[in-house]
């Protein structure tokens, strides 16, 4: 790291120098005692310890000597298991971005955007796509994600019918490229066309679009691959003996397909209702593809092909609400149509939230997923899952080594073992009961307090949660969301003395944004959110040369806030602040 002029420099020297604090994120060597250790693969320790040294999991057991340079963390009368992994993710996604349209006689954005798009491709037809090349992370989306428990995420795009090819990413503040577990995962697919695409005048029309529909989709799926064992072959054939032989077209798409089709790289493939799920296996049977089903709603309807195909699941618990399940656009899907009364409701319901109990039984192989929920409502769903018949024991594997093994990552997450990564979750209670809560998450080692949420007034929220907003109005309401927008003076506690910061905010309901003003400039705020009476933002800059992200974790008390600030591995610092009249 380059040389940073002290007197420019107070927020990142605050950070680089502060001491270690309560809250602040860790790394070294770990000491986890008296702790109850759930491995998943080898049983449970009822009274073990855990040692972690440079990101790994060095040693764990009920007799394992405590090293003295280790940092002790007494977990007596909590549980550890494995750090979550969620299969269906976009956490490190960049937002795309909608183009301007041209103005009269200006052909501005949109024309711009089009020449664009025309030059890169069409948006999901794009299999040579490497995620790990274009990582974005938001700051809060990774540590609301970490904060339920949820260590690693396979991030892919969501729509199209090539998608492009996944990473699996730990959920570490820090998080860049450099610390990608594993990529490329999967080459990842879809039925969804190019909608829209090239649209309206110009000359763009249908072939712009294509495909667009099912049958499109399908046919120009089956003719890539076909092409991509076409286009192997070619290149086999000029590396064996290039004289005399016209040097093969270079078409990173085409040979971004070839792995596929050799079964080198496994092929996920978004399908949900029953129809999807068939046609993904039979295009996987004609071109011998190692096939993964992604989301898999209804794949309780089709075990027998899955079983046949011996093709595992990663099932989405982003259950079908009541007016989907009964509506229109889920009579088209599904191969029986429903009525829309009560019972019906309660009986596909009942089908879908026992959709990994039925796969269980039937031997299919299976790991569980958001399938894009928020991470405080994944695991509510899980429970939904266990209480429709999923074993409990089965539903942590599958959160766990299930989805590591089909990630291609069984031999370093998904299990605590000696040699694998510490990815560590720490609770009160049970994980998957409706009383537990996580108290600190290890990521690569690096150890995360997880800060209690402000609490409801007493006589708030009833059963259910979500403010208790009851029925007929009783019950009570959730406290009203804090107001931060205008502006505030934060004195920044360091080893150095107190640093004083500017902070202007504007707010849309529990969301804000606006700038920071320091020593070192000015500083766009990021993220900004209002859960109660907690605001979380975090902001970015690069000084001598690295870039670095400060995540801000506030509990706001009418015109004052106080709370702390994380740069990850480089530790944390507190913070006050009050609003100005």
């Amino acid at each position: 790291m380059g040389r940073i002029p002290a007197a420019r420099a107070a927020l990142v020297i605050t950070a680089l120098a502060v001491l270690p604090a309560r809250g602040s994120a860790q790394d070294g060597t770990w000491a986890l005692t008296n702790a109850r250790i759930e491995t998943v693969t080898r049983g449970v320790i009822e009274r073990g310890t855990i040692i972690i040294r440079d990101g790994l999991i060095v040693a764990v057991g009920s007799n394992v000597q405590v090293p003295p340079e280790a940092r002790v963390l007494d977990l007596a009368g909590r549980n550890v298991v494995p750090g979550l992994i969620d299969l269906i993710s976009t956490i490190g996604l960049p937002a795309q971005q909608t183009p301007a349209p041209g103005g009269p006689g200006g052909g501005g954005g949109a024309a711009a955007a089009a020449a664009a798009q025309q030059q890169a491709g069409p948006v999901g037809l794009e299999p040579d796509r490497l995620v790990a090349e274009e990582l974005r992370p938001n700051a809060a989306d990774v540590r609301a994600a970490r904060e339920a428990g949820i260590t690693a995420v396979l991030t892919a795009p969501s729509r199209g019918a090539f998608r492009g090819q996944s990473a699996l990413l730990p959920l570490r503040d820090s998080l860049a490229a450099r610390h990608v577990l594993r990529s490329p995962v999967a080459l990842h697919m879809g039925f969804q066309g190019v909608g829209g695409a090239g649209g309206g005048g110009g000359g763009g029309g249908f072939a712009a679009r294509y495909p667009a529909t099912l049958l499109g989709v399908i046919a120009y799926e089956r003719q890539a691959f076909y092409d991509a064992r076409r286009h192997a072959l070619l290149l086999e054939r000029y590396r064996q003996n290039p004289r005399g032989m016209e040097r093969p077209a270079y078409d990173p798409r085409l040979q971004a397909l070839i792995p596929a089709v050799r079964r080198e790289m496994p092929a996920f493939f978004a399908a949900n209702n029953e129809n999807e799920i068939k046609r993904a296996i039979r295009i996987a049977g004609e071109f011998g593809l190692d096939l993964t089903i992604i989301g898999g709603t209804e794949a309780f309807r089709a075990t027998d092909a899955l079983r046949t195909a011996r093709a595992p699941v990663v099932v989405s618990v982003d259950f079908p609400t009541p007016t989907q399940v009964t509506g229109w656009g889920y009579r088209a899907a599904v191969r029986r149509p429903l009525n829309d009364s009560a019972v019906t409701d309660s009986a596909v319901r009942r089908e879908v939230e026992g959709n990994a109990a039925a796969l269980s039984r039937a031997g299919v192989r299976f790991a569980l997923a958001s399938g894009g929920l928020r991470p405080s409502e994944f695991l509510a769903n899980v429970r939904k899952a266990i209480a429709a018949g999923l074993p409990r024991d089965t539903a942590l594997a599958a959160l766990t080594i299930r989805a590591a093994e089909l990630a291609g990552a069984g031999q370093q997450l998904g299990s605590i073992e000696e040699g694998k990564v510490a990815n560590l979750v720490v609770t009160d209670g049970d994980l998957l009961g409706d009383s537990s809560r996580v108290r600190w998450v290890f990521v690569d080692g690096v150890g995360y307090e997880v800060a209690e949420a402000p609490r409801a007034a007493a006589n708030g929220g009833g059963p259910g949660g979500r403010g208790g907003a009851g029925r007929g109005g009783a019950g009570g309401d959730a406290p009203a969301a804090a107001q931060v927008g205008g502006m505030w003076d934060l004195s920044i506690s360091t080893p150095q003395g107190d640093q004083n910061v500017t902070m202007t905010l504007t707010q849309t309901g529990s969301s804000f944004s606006g700038s920071m003003t320091s020593q070192m400039g000015t500083q766009t705020v990021d993220a900004g959110s209002v859960d109660g009476r907690r605001a979380t933002w975090s902001i970015s800059m690069t000084m001598g040369g690295q870039a670095f992200t400060i995540s801000f974790n506030g509990e706001v008390d009418g015109n004052r806030i106080r709370g702390s600030a994380s740069m990850g591995d480089m530790g944390s610092f507190t913070f006050t602040g009050e609003k100005r009249p």
